[in-house]
């Protein structure tokens, strides 16, 4: 979303049928300098929640999604346990400012996808290769912030009524090779999945045990939180594809899989999984983030019906999941390839030359959302008349 031009924004998320909009709160805005406030960026963020009222979208707020400020990094930022204190600080003051505004609170957005492209690959802020123990530092203390944010929030004066979640990518990572190169490959993957690929995050919520492994090293960090599993209101599931890689870290991908402009396929399989695995956490999910790089605009909508599909299989076989959306509604900015993939459901360039124009493969996520109630009872009734209706259609076709 466009800081200059939220209005707008906010209006063609309404006009695609949506009920709801997920933004984050930059804390480099609010706090440019430490303990110095930009209230001006305070009254902004209100006429950005006002504006979405208008438009009946509930706001989905996410209080740290990849960024804080350079004085909080300079400190060492989430690799340090002593600067947990200054991101509940700053959590509790936006929940001070604009808790009447928001029910739906997310801590942090994918805290293992940040630590793939920032301390393993290093394509990201803060640029790191390999640094293996420097990601489980940072991937501990991002959790304990979360706990240490979570009970701070619920704590203040209409807490209570705050739903606070915490957002993650999930992937897992399958090898690609042939001969003896493949048991490398192999190595590889699973070492990724459980890096990268939700396996540490599940662990911790299931059992409240943080376990970081380093290869040949063994464990390199373990802890168990005193108070067992970490407290969460929901679970946010952010799903693309599968990983497909070789034997030396380059990503590919199955010979009959139809690709991204991004490094992996079309995989909608892998979004029932994710979901049925998370609804072992025993809390509400929402599929917070799932999209396609598309700049031909060709697979778009054959992506939108396949994933929603299995989002609606879940609803209908009861998995507790409580609305998508879609990344990204304007084509944007993405770490390490710029403007180059196309994300968005409205096109725009940085140029000027095209701007805010809804993309033909965008109308089918428009007629779902247009289309399906919104009320559960419902929606997993008209999930399984879709269910029978598209069997229906598989057997005429097999005629």
């Amino acid at each position: 979303m466009s800081a200059r031009r939220y209005q707008e924004d906010i209006r063609l998320s309404a006009e695609l049928g949506s009920t709801t909009f997920r933004f984050s709160i930059e804390w480099a805005r609010i706090e440019p300098q430490r303990g110095i406030i930009d209230m001006e960026a305070v009254r902004r963020y209100h006429s950005m929640l006002d504006c979405m009222a208008s438009h009946g979208l509930e706001p989905n707020a996410t209080l740290w999604h990849f960024v804080h400020p350079t004085w909080f990094e300079d400190a060492g930022g989430f690799t340090k346990e002593e600067n947990i204190p200054h991101f509940v600080d700053f959590c509790k003051r936006c929940f001070e400012w604009f808790g009447p505004k928001i029910r739906l609170w997310a801590t942090f957005n994918e805290p293992t996808c940040y630590l793939f492209l920032g301390w393993i690959i290093g394509i990201a802020p803060p640029g790191r290769f390999m640094d293996v123990a420097g990601a489980g530092r940072m991937l501990s203390t991002m959790l304990k912030a979360h706990v240490a944010a979570y009970r701070a929030i619920k704590a203040m004066p209409g807490g209570g009524a705050a739903q606070v979640g915490l957002v993650n990518h999930h992937i897992k990572f399958e090898p690609q090779s042939t001969g003896l190169l493949f048991a490398v490959a192999k190595v590889v993957a699973d070492w990724l999945t459980y890096w990268v690929g939700a396996n540490v995050m599940e662990h911790w919520m299931m059992t409240g045990e943080f376990v970081w492994r380093v290869p040949l090293l063994g464990v390199w960090q373990r802890w168990t939180d005193p108070a067992g599993r970490p407290p969460c209101d929901w679970w946010g599931i952010n799903y693309y594809s599968r990983g497909v890689v070789n034997w030396n870290l380059t990503p590919t991908h199955r010979q009959q899989e139809v690709m991204t402009d991004m490094y992996y396929p079309v995989y909608p399989e892998g979004m029932y999984q994710a979901i049925k695995r998370c609804s072992e956490f025993g809390i509400p999910m929402y599929i917070t983030e799932t999209g396609i790089a598309d700049a031909r605009d060709d697979r778009r909508a054959a992506m939108i019906e396949a994933y929603l599909q299995q989002v609606l299989h879940a609803v209908a076989d009861g998995y507790d999941v409580r609305g998508v959306y879609y990344w990204t509604l304007v084509d944007a900015l993405e770490w390490a390839t710029g403007y180059t993939m196309k994300f968005g459901l409205y096109a725009w360039e940085p140029d000027g030359s095209v701007d805010r124009k809804l993309k033909e493969g965008s109308m089918a996520l428009r007629l779902l959302y247009r289309t399906l109630p919104d009320d559960m009872a419902d929606l997993r009734k008209a999930a399984r008349q879709r269910i029978k209706a598209l069997e229906r259609k598989r057997q005429e076709h097999q005629r």
